[in-house]
């Protein structure tokens, strides 16, 4: 009997990030991860013998060259994944890309036109949409629990300040790899389309606390031009809105010492919270009651599951989390940034 066909991936960018994504690769059957990427020899030595993978490159592009890889998960810093993605894409591969997709809406129009010129499979890596309660969340939403959405809550803040988390490295205040608490923390306003459909227009707050500091790989610190703490009001198309709030100057912490994503969604019959990382809360009904906790169901799909999958059956329409959603999230981020400059309302992908 023919084992079942295994989908042949290459990981572009073998760093720390890489070790989350063979975690959840490490989960499924039908995948397997055969190649790593990293400029950096000894530390790609060290990954391939982490993992059991035999194959590695230094140059992405004899990666791309290779007739023994069907996909390719590019995690390298933003500002390479324009031009990682368009090249994959054009050498036949299907292409996973970590969040941000790139830097502006316009380098993301060409890498999804690039993917669907070459009728590859295409995803953006928006994984918190499984890793925390808001896919729960969404099930209930669609259910009708709370009614149609009338404004909803998003709060992503975590510690990032020398003082606390000294290991933090400068990439992350930079604008053209980290983009502070905008770009870093674009998963907000995937959340936000997520749950309330497209964003007609935003305003914003863009603040930074700390504009000097060092790093644990730049201990004479650098001048920060991002801003480590951001406030968002963004209004949807179909009615409603949302306020969405990131920081990295918060002290604040959960009690296992990660931080997570705190939502609250009200609707026209109820309302809905999140009760921890993957908990949640509500009520729904006319009359007023106390908030009850509710069944979160399985865990939300990932993004790696949806893409194996859609590779394998060639059907992009498996793929939740496609280049277009990493695309709009771009639209939202243009737009923040131009309301900030003129102070204003900005329209979305205007």
């Amino acid at each position: 009997m023919t084992s079942p066909r295994k989908l042949r991936v290459g990981i572009i960018g073998a760093g720390g990030f890489a070790n989350t994504h063979m975690q959840h690769f490490a989960r499924l059957d039908n995948v397997e991860v055969v190649a790593f990427m990293r400029r950096d020899p000894d530390k790609l030595a060290e990954m391939q013998r982490q993992w059991n993978v035999s194959t590695g490159y230094t140059d992405y592009t004899e990666m791309l060259a290779s007739p023994d890889i069907d996909a390719v998960d590019i995690i390298t810093p933003t500002d390479s994944h324009r031009q990682i993605a368009i090249d994959a894409a054009k050498a036949g591969k299907h292409v996973l890309c970590d969040k941000p997709l790139a830097l502006t809406s316009a380098d993301c129009r060409e890498m999804l036109d690039a993917a669907e010129a070459a009728e590859v499979i295409h995803s953006t890596n928006f994984n918190q949409r499984g890793n925390t309660a808001i896919g729960r969340m969404k099930r209930y939403i669609d259910d009708g629990f709370i009614g149609g959405l009338i404004h909803a809550n998003i709060w992503w803040g975590m510690t990032n300040q020398h003082g606390t988390r000294p290991e933090i490295l400068s990439w992350r205040f930079k604008p053209e790899t980290g983009g502070g608490t905008v770009y870093e923390l674009i998963h907000v306003f995937d959340m936000a389309r997520f749950l309330g459909g497209e964003v007609a227009r935003v305003t914003s707050v863009l603040h930074t606390a700390d504009k000097h500091r060092p790093f644990n790989d730049l201990p004479e610190g650098m001048d920060v031009h991002v801003p480590d703490s951001s406030a968002f009001l963004l209004e949807f198309e179909n009615g409603g809105y949302a306020v969405a709030h990131t920081s990295f100057v918060t002290r604040m912490v959960e009690a296992d010492g990660t931080t997570f994503a705190r939502i609250e969604v009200s609707g026209s019959g109820g309302v809905i919270h999140t009760d921890g990382r993957h908990g949640i809360k509500g009520y729904s009904g006319d009359a007023r009651g106390p908030l009850g906790e509710l069944e979160p169901g399985p865990a939300y799909p990932q993004p790696y599951e949806r893409f194996v999958n859609a590779c394998l059956a060639g059907d992009q329409s498996l793929v939740e989390t496609s280049f277009v959603d990493g695309m709009k999230a771009a639209e939202i981020v243009d737009a923040a940034y131009r309301a900030w400059e003129t102070k204003s309302w900005v329209e979305v992908g205007g």
